[in-house]
């Protein structure tokens, strides 16, 4: 017989939390962009940059993620580069005139060809501003750039310095760009562009470009790219993709039959995630006709917002105690193989996730951050999740009040936590004299598989 869930009040007390953050994400408007890509008579992408937040991996300076377009009204191919800055990475500096906090970065682009000439060496200064209340939320936020070069055929080095000039702090990162002579060729592809949503607004399609290529929460991934027919009649063509890892394992396939215009396509596909576990992988679509390989994407994915090392899922899956049923849980323990674990894993938090169009699963970073809160406030002998106090901590989160009471000659230290909106007290006592406090009383029912009312 099925055990009850145990995370019904952590669930409702986590999203209330996680509700906050929600509003918050959708409501700041001052530091990043949706792509706006206008399809029409194949034509070339109008982009617009409209201001949106996304979150950034921390452990990056910047990211960026050079991509190559052929453009009809230039008639020669176009570099887009794109950068993502998160904004935790910057200092920010209060202007004391308009009360705001501010930011600057300079980025240079330096593109040099084969024959080793700078062909372009551009650099610029930029500016982001927020507000006090965003100072507090910049670790959701980022700046998002895009910047277009037109540039011959051939083979290019890509390098691009990002400055803070507040701090001084510089990283530069490089890629090689091959750029293919689009008119040679019968059929012939652009890069690939991942994207983490889409959707219709004025009839135009609006996307947020995946810059850091790490899926993480999305149950799937959107792709961007165009087809280039150099005919001057229509051509219907069979491609296919495959997903694999570094081990060349097959994780996803299919086909695609388009009738191509002469000129330029443009196409929008997705492919499901559910079977991509933790990893990197490459997307590779290929000529049916010929086998041919004509477009290629590196991507990875990696948990994102947590404070635990990737590789140590079985803490994670541990650490679930609070939230998962029994049944989920031996689910996940007992997966036949690790990449199986991994799979439930993920499954257990996307069908958790609050905001499942975007690659950010608030509910799990709530958890998480309460479980790192947990373990520097309470560790002793046993981690700080695992106490009585932590456990609390991470159901019910911060308490309304707290009363600390000392040793007597009567009593033993205690303390009293009240939770007015939950109508809760616990008490907590410390038997043995060294920090480790307990519950007086026991939240679990016997079994341990829910919490009392």
């Amino acid at each position: 017989m099925g055990s009850k869930p145990r995370g019904g009040f952590i669930m409702k007390n986590l999203f209330k939390n996680v509700a906050e953050l929600i509003s918050k994400y959708e409501i700041r408007t001052v530091t990043c962009c949706f792509l706006i890509l206008t399809i029409l008579h194949g034509g070339d992408a109008l982009s617009q940059l409209k201001d949106k937040t996304m979150k950034g991996n921390e452990k990056e300076f910047f990211f960026f993620d050079p991509m190559v377009f052929y453009s009809k009204d230039q008639h020669k191919p176009r570099l887009d580069v794109y950068l993502e800055i998160p904004l935790e990475n910057l200092q920010f500096k209060k202007n004391y005139n308009t009360k705001m906090y501010d930011a600057s970065v300079n980025y240079i682009i330096k593109i040099v060809n084969s024959a080793n000439e700078v062909v372009s060496n551009e650099s610029i200064t930029d500016y982001v501003t927020t507000t006090k209340k965003e100072q507090k939320t910049l670790d959701e936020s980022a700046k998002f750039i895009v910047k277009e070069f037109y540039l011959n055929p051939g083979a290019y080095n890509l390098e691009v310095t990002l400055s803070d000039i507040n701090t001084k702090k510089e990283k530069t990162s490089k890629d090689k760009i091959e750029i293919i002579d689009y008119s040679q060729k019968e059929i012939s592809f652009s890069d690939i562009m991942l994207v983490s949503n889409m959707k219709q607004e004025g009839g135009k399609k609006i996307i947020t470009p995946l810059i850091d290529k790490n899926i993480d929460n999305l149950k799937e991934v959107f792709l961007f790219f165009e087809v280039y027919n150099s005919k001057d009649q229509n051509v219907v063509n069979d491609f296919s993709y495959r997903v694999t890892d570094k081990k060349d394992k097959v994780f996803e396939k299919g086909n695609y039959t388009y009738t191509l215009q002469p000129g330029i396509n443009k196409f929008f596909e997705k492919i499901p995630t559910t079977n991509l576990v933790f990893g990197e992988y490459k997307l590779e679509i290929k000529d049916n006709s010929n086998g041919q390989l004509l477009a290629e994407k590196q991507f990875s994915n990696k948990l994102s917002g947590l404070y635990v090392s990737n590789k140590d899922m079985s803490l994670l899956i541990d650490q679930l105690v609070y939230i998962a049923s029994g049944d989920e849980l031996s689910k996940i323990k007992n997966a036949s193989t690790d990449e199986l674990r991994e799979k439930y894993f993920i499954e257990f938090w996307r069908s958790k996730d609050p905001s499942p169009n975007t690659s950010r699963n608030e509910l799990m970073q709530e958890y998480y951050r309460r479980i790192k809160k947990a373990n520097d406030r309470y560790s002793h002998y046993i981690d700080g999740w695992k106490t009585d106090m932590g456990m609390v901590y991470i159901i019910f989160g911060e308490a309304s009040n707290i009363e600390r009471y000392p040793f007597t000659e009567n009593t033993k230290p205690y303390e009293v936590w009240d939770y007015y909106n939950e109508n809760r007290q616990f008490v907590f006592m410390d038997d043995s004299g060294f920090g480790d406090y307990k519950l007086v009383t026991p939240i679990w029912d016997e079994g341990r598989t829910r919490i009392r009312n």
